[in-house]
């Protein structure tokens, strides 16, 4: 009974959430572990397999599509698909999941969950599978070192019995192979594509005998085939990407000698890809079935998302660490066509306090003829604007408007395709921005009636400033009250 009225007051929590304006994601799984502390214990009653999906970069992406894949064969599935990773995030996933009376029963959980909420996820509700993609440094003002996080994780999986799929390319993942679970290594051939490079990498050290590791090859940080004296190295793979080749259209793989198309663009996807792959296989899909799902496969908003303005392509990525923001440059400057960069940058808590890690971005490679202007917006516009004025970017070349809708409407004025960087807390504001203005231009093109427009300016009364700023305010109050800042409920 407790576990029925903790679904109501979710279900009701959400609604008046995104009634006051919010999205209303996380806050039913909030009020749901309120009124029932072990609600997280129904998933793993009421769902046959329990999948998670942990790491640095790529969960949302892998996530959606496992789920999507799963989803395509005919399976009944529960999926935390807006990228709320914390318990809260997976408990309101729960919560939207089910009916108003009683349980759905689900065939696979598919749920992104957070690094640092991995060991109370793991204690609520032990998984079948987990999925360990990778390790760089992202937020330390959270999640502190990158070993002592591992350990954190490692110790919350010793007394359960789970299946990992490792990332054999990293060797940070590699580190979970002391579990002695059973284990399924995914990686990259040596010579399966060339990632472009960049001076600034990760650690690349032993964690055995702290020795500096020796590499055959390096796809992108320290992802790649690696060695050290002492023995430790890069695992032999069971499911292996011998070829990864990047078009227009999207990437196609050739895994284990079977060719895989996606229209998910950029190489670093070529990873995500890989290991849907490997757990769609391990859940008894066939190839078959995954080729003919996977050319369907839609990319989670913002992660290289594209749109048409001014009849120029503009691209918008996540990023988040150093790693991530090196490979997005890198990607950006596949294309040597004259463009912007736009780098968004907040500091709040999502986004992680501490934004030092900007420092540490190969920021150097973007200066670049080609990059016509440089815009450098967000809460931290400032701090952006030093950063690209000491990667050595002419002062002439830079523009600090923090405001994300003023940073693209003088982007627009440019009549030249924009690239932009954006931390998370922007990201879901400018693809609305950025859709608004794709969908400004479709409408003009295709001549439609100007009447039915006049309902985009109108707001119902609860979408005005001064309730935002109301409910921000009460947001904030709950906050400091509970003190929980970035940790669980």
């Amino acid at each position: 009974m407790k576990a029925q009225i903790a679904i109501w007051a979710g279900k009701t929590a959400g609604t008046l959430s995104k009634v006051m304006g919010n999205s209303g994601s996380t806050i039913p799984g909030v009020v749901a572990r309120k009124v029932d502390g072990s609600f997280l214990h129904h998933l793993r009653k009421h769902t046959n397999t329990v999948v998670y999906i942990t790491g640095t970069n790529g969960k949302t992406t892998t996530t959606n599509l496992i789920a999507h894949l799963l989803e395509c064969s005919g399976k009944r599935i529960i999926t935390n698909r807006e990228g709320a990773n914390m318990v809260t995030g997976i408990a309101a996933a729960m919560v939207h999941n089910a009916p108003l009376l009683g349980w759905a029963k689900n065939d696979v959980a598919v749920m992104e969950v957070d690094e640092a909420s991995l060991p109370k996820a793991v204690s609520d509700c032990p998984p079948d599978y987990l999925v360990v993609m990778n390790f760089f440094r992202d937020q330390l003002d959270r999640y502190g070192e990158v070993d002592l996080l591992i350990e954190k994780m490692k110790d919350s999986l010793k007394t359960i019995d789970v299946k990992l799929i490792l990332n054999a390319d990293d060797p940070f993942v590699h580190r979970f192979s002391d579990l002695n679970k059973e284990n399924v290594y995914v990686g990259l051939a040596s010579n399966a594509c060339q990632f472009p490079n960049y001076s600034v990498s990760e650690s690349k050290y032993c964690p055995h005998c702290q020795s500096e590791l020796t590499y055959s090859n390096i796809h992108f940080a320290q992802l790649g085939h690696y060695q050290c004296t002492c023995g430790f190295g890069r695992p032999r793979t069971d499911v292996s990407a011998e070829k990864v080749i990047q078009s227009p259209n999207g990437i196609r793989l050739v895994v284990d000698g079977e060719e895989y198309v996606t229209p998910l663009k950029g190489m670093y996807n070529a990873y995500n890809v890989l290991f849907a792959i490997s757990l769609c296989k391990e859940l008894e899909m066939t190839s078959s079935e995954i080729r003919k799902c996977l050319v369907k496969s839609q990319r989670a908003d913002g992660r290289m998302q594209e749109f048409m303005i001014n009849g120029e392509m503009w691209r918008l990525n996540l990023v988040k660490n150093p790693a991530g923001a090196n490979v997005t440059l890198s990607e950006f400057f596949q294309s040597k066509q004259k463009k912007q960069l736009i780098f968004c940058l907040n500091d709040n808590l999502a986004d992680g306090e501490d934004i030092s890690w900007i420092w540490d971005i190969d920021l150097e490679m973007a200066n670049r003829l080609e990059v016509e202007s440089f815009i450098a917006s967000g809460k931290r516009a400032h701090d952006v604007a030093l950063r690209m004025k000491y990667a050595g970017i002419p002062e002439e070349k830079i523009n600090i408007i923090p405001s994300l809708k003023q940073a693209v409407t003088h982007a627009k004025g440019k009549n030249t395709p924009a690239y932009i960087m954006a931390t998370y807390t922007c990201l879901a504001p400018l693809v609305g921005i950025l859709s608004e203005e794709q969908n400004l231009r479709e409408e003009e093109t295709f001549g439609a009636d100007p009447v039915p427009l006049l309902s985009r300016y109108i707001k119902p009364i609860w979408g005005q400033r001064k309730y935002h700023l109301l409910n921000e305010t009460v947001r904030m109050a709950w906050n400091q009250r509970s003190g929980r800042r970035n940790q669980e409920p």
